[in-house]
């Protein structure tokens, strides 16, 4: 059996899943080579770790990092932040809204003055 082999049936040898015929040959291999004997050994000791890691921290959120380099870098043109050009109101939309306003109420005297003009012409005295 090659070195290669070998590794092919770390995981296997790990989980006590080898035949009659493989587990003589693989650790046969193992007196022939002491590298491959201490790959192995860095291989269970490695996977043993990660069972007994009581600590598993949680993968961290690379969107949003992502996403602001893209937008800085394409200024703006790619995930854009519809909220935060929103919310940076400034001085034309109250001033449209308040010249709208003034029309509003303006056309309202209007009206509202044209009309009485038109009720005093036709009250009889």
């Amino acid at each position: 059996m090659t070195a290669d082999e070998v590794r092919e049936l770390f995981s296997a040898a790990y989980d006590g899943e080898l035949d009659a015929q493989q587990k003589p040959a693989f650790e046969a291999a193992f007196a022939r080579d002491a590298e491959l004997a201490g790959e192995y050994a860095a291989f269970r000791a490695m996977l043993e770790g990660a069972r007994n890691d009581p600590a598993e921290t949680p993968a961290p959120d690379l969107l949003p990092g992502v996403q602001r380099r893209l937008r800085a870098r394409s200024r703006g043109r790619f995930y854009s932040d519809k909220f935060a050009e929103r919310a940076g109101i400034g001085l034309w939309n109250p001033l449209l809204f308040a010249v709208a306003m003034v029309a509003v109420v303006a056309l309202a005297w209007l009206a509202y003055s044209y009309l009485q003009g038109i009720e005093l012409q036709h009250v009889p005295r």
